[in-house]
This record gives structure tokens, C-alpha cells and sequence, in this order.
């Protein structure tokens, strides 16, 4: 076993040792707050690393390892390197649930996920109508605003996606009043 396959295995080891899955948000706090192995915000991006890498199996929303964790140990005060987190080897065991596509494709990755927090938040519920709207009153494509969107919500990190899609119609100048009463009535 590689010594970045070795650090990546006892992370996973030290964070799922109680056998049960976690969210994100429990992740990153055991990595950051927890162990004090890294800042917040190197915690999200090993967290997304080792799911695209394979290592971590995300099943709506809760994540899970996606090897053998049993027996690993790590040496007291043993620390990973977080570059072995945010850029992990790939696992090559990965499951056959998941798709081997999301490298050619993150497009459709990302879409997944905001359709997954849909219920979370009430205003996603008129994101469709909102596209559209954008779309006519700009004159771009409703496929263009949701890419525009989502590279949006991928840069800024913690910004939803109706929060882009408001970004995006203030970028285009238009009326903000309509469509920010649209979000408070609801």
C-alpha cells in the first residue's frame, strides 16, 4: 500500500470509525474541528476530492467509505497530509453503484446535487420558472443561464442556486424587485 493510500485509509478510518454514515457538514467539522487536521474550507475540497476520487460513496447526501477500513490504525499523533485529501490517488476499487462518467461529465454531477437540496430550500421550488424568466428577458439560452448558475455556485462555494440565478439577472440589469418578491412570498 502507498503511503497517499495509507494517509487516506486512516483518515477514512479515524472519521467512519463508529460504522455509521455522515453528512458533508459532520465530515468537514470531524476534519477541521475535531481532529484540527485542516482549515474549513481544505476540508470541503478534500471532502468533494475523495468522493470524485472514489474513496467516499455520497447516497443522497450521506456519505460513506468506499473501502476497508477495518484494522487500519493510525500511530498516536500521526497527522495526513492535506494535499493527500484535496488531491487523492484514485481508488481503484471503486463500487460498481457508482458511475465511472462523472470525470467526463461533472456537469451532470452538479445538477444531481442541487436537485438533491431542492427540498431543503422553498425558494428552489420556482428555480425552473426563474430560468426561464432570465432567459427571456436577456435574450440567453435558459441552458446558458443554468451553466452561468452553476459555475456560480461551484466558485462561490456556499451559494445556492437561487442566489446565482439572482446574481445572473443583476449581471443582465434586470428589474430585481419582481423577482425578489417572488422569493418572499412564498
Amino acid at each position: 500500500m502507498t503511503p497517499e493510500v495509507e494517509d487516506i485509509k486512516r483518515v477514512l478510518a479515524i472519521c467512519f470509525r463508529d460504522g455509521s454514515k455522515l453528512t458533508a457538514d459532520d465530515l468537514e467539522r470531524i476534519l477541521s474541528f475535531d481532529m484540527g487536521w485542516m482549515d474549513t474550507e481544505t476540508a470541503h475540497d478534500s471532502i468533494k476530492a475523495l468522493v470524485f476520487a472514489g474513496w467516499i460513496v455520497d447516497h443522497e447526501g450521506m456519505l460513506s467509505p468506499n473501502c476497508d477500513i477495518r484494522g487500519i490504525n493510525a500511530p498516536l499523533g500521526w497527522q495526513p497530509r492535506p494535499s493527500r485529501l484535496t488531491d487523492p490517488a484514485v481508488n481503484d476499487a471503486r463500487t460498481v453503484t457508482q458511475s465511472p462518467t462523472p470525470a467526463q461529465n461533472p456537469v451532470v454531477k452538479q445538477k444531481s446535487v442541487q436537485t438533491e437540496s431542492h427540498p431543503v430550500d422553498p425558494r428552489a421550488r420556482i428555480q425552473n420558472r426563474l430560468v426561464k424568466f432570465i432567459s427571456k428577458q436577456s435574450g440567453i439560452d435558459s441552458d446558458e443561464i443554468t451553466r452561468r448558475a452553476e459555475r456560480k455556485v461551484k466558485a462561490l462555494r456556499y451559494c445556492t442556486m437561487w442566489m446565482a440565478l439572482c446574481l445572473i439577472s443583476r449581471e443582465q440589469n434586470l428589474e430585481m424587485n419582481s423577482i425578489i418578491d417572488s422569493f418572499s412570498s412564498r
